[in-house]
């Protein structure tokens, strides 16, 4: 049959998926896959999860939709109440939405209206990062410093992008980190000063870069001083954890590894692991008080936010993960990962990072074990990675131009977080039989 959809690879033909069992898909011949990503980061709980489905098929029977100016509804408070609950610092109030780039343009507006509730109207620049990934709508690419990603809709973008990542292992700034006192995170004040504080809105970052750093992880101290610089210089500071949220890193959100208290968490993805598209933003008390008290309401959303079928499903997945430890099978279950990646790593000979926290990690391939010696673009060795693990029934996640927009190859590796021991070691060994499959291809670009 002719495909009327609009695939995002016009050129290229994929298998079709039939069904999902924990951390498998089956396509229609009945071959088996590994989803080693969860998808895009997303199935946390694994596929055709009973408990999921089941607390989804009861609420189908009752109620699947109101809208959010005409009706509250009891899914939608109990879940509220619940991601309050789960949050770090005074994080108390969330507004839904569907897709993390709607909730990322949530944060964006959020700002701008206590910025406005306020009385400060000049204060409306963005400062983000570059290799981040915020979404692909225009507000939430404009965040975004995927250079790739943005490179087709650029006439339509503004230029958040500003400041590089922590990437320590290799360092946009060529700085050693023995010795660099943090410049990456300082570097912050120096463009606040450059722009002035009082036209700043507010800082983005991802903790845990994602989709386009593969799992590129700050050393210690440098959020601690991000948020200080913003709290400094009157500065929201927002975290998008849309992947790293509800448990991917071994925390519920991985602010708590560095006890951070942002003003904004955007979150996505594993909120519903997958079974109905949701997402949203958890804002603090502050913010929602200053703008109850000023009369200015936050009348922005979606058709869909909110509704009681996505918000039935995100209070199962929470239920579950509090019932079965999911958060602390992730950081166990991580430890197991991050132990058999890096012992790859030393038998493999163009593996030449590892790096990650719980169950998002990412694995970085060079030249040689420097890491400075990266593959030409036209090598396409992501590419090359990716589907030799996919021959192989293993799912990973490319990433790709996290140096300077051009260079840079690696995968991401996000299991579901239900995974057993030995479904890891099982993993692993698929991705090294890939690995040295291609290390075998390019043998003539390894030094």
């Amino acid at each position: 049959m002719k495909s009327n959809f609009i695939s995002p690879v016009f050129a290229e033909k994929f298998p079709m998926a039939y069904r999902g069992n924990g951390i498998y898909i089956y396509d229609k011949e009945g071959k088996e896959y590994i989803d080693g990503s969860s998808g895009a980061m997303t199935v946390n709980l694994g596929h055709n999860n009973p408990e999921i489905t089941d607390a989804i098929k009861e609420q189908l029977d009752l109620l699947t939709f109101t809208y959010r100016s005409q009706f509250t509804n009891f899914p939608l408070e109990e879940l509220c109440h619940e991601i309050a609950s789960l949050a770090p610092g005074d994080l108390t109030y969330v507004s839904l939405a569907n897709s993390g780039s709607e909730a990322a343009e949530l944060a964006l507006k959020m700002a701008y209206s206590y910025w406005t509730a306020k009385n400060q109207p000049t204060k409306q620049r963005i400062i983000s990062r570059w290799s981040s990934y915020h979404g692909s709508t225009m507000g939430s690419l404009s965040m975004s410093g995927n250079a790739s990603r943005r490179k087709e809709y650029a006439p339509y973008l503004i230029d958040c992008p500003v400041l590089e990542l922590p990437f320590c292992h290799l360092c946009p700034y060529e700085k050693e980190p023995h010795d660099c006192n943090l410049f990456c995170a300082n570097y912050l004040q120096k463009m606040i000063n450059r722009y002035g504080s009082e036209n700043v809105s507010a800082v983005i970052c991802e903790p845990i870069t994602g989709a386009s750093g593969a799992g590129i992880t700050p050393p210690d101290g440098y959020f601690e001083r991000i948020q200080q610089i913003c709290r400094d210089n009157d500065i929201l500071f927002i975290l998008d954890e849309v992947i790293t949220g509800f448990g991917r890193t071994g925390k519920y959100f991985a602010a708590e590894h560095w006890n951070l208290e942002p003003d904004v968490i955007i979150f996505g993805k594993g909120v519903s692991s997958g079974y109905v598209p949701l997402s949203g933003i958890i804002v603090s008390r502050h913010i929602y008080q200053e703008m109850a008290e000023r009369g200015v309401n936050f009348s922005t959303g979606h058709t869909f936010g909110g509704n009681p079928l996505a918000a039935a499903n995100a209070l199962a997945v929470i239920d579950y993960m509090k019932k079965h430890d999911v958060v602390k099978n992730a950081a166990e279950k991580g430890r197991v990962l991050e132990r058999a990646l890096k012992e790859m790593m030393g038998r493999s000979r163009m593996v030449s990072d590892v790096r990650g926290k719980g169950l998002l990690w990412g694995v970085e391939f060079s030249r040689d074990k420097t890491g400075k010696n990266v593959f030409d673009p036209e090598d396409k060795i992501t590419d090359r990675v990716v589907k030799a693990c996919f021959s192989r029934g293993l799912i990973v996640y490319p990433s790709f131009g996290y140096i300077d927009g051009i260079s840079g190859d690696s995968i991401l590796i996000s299991p579901p977080l239900i995974i057993h021991e030995k479904e890891i070691y099982l993993l692993v060994e698929l991705l090294e039989e890939s690995i040295r499959s291609v290390e075998k291809e390019v043998e003539g670009l390894l030094v």
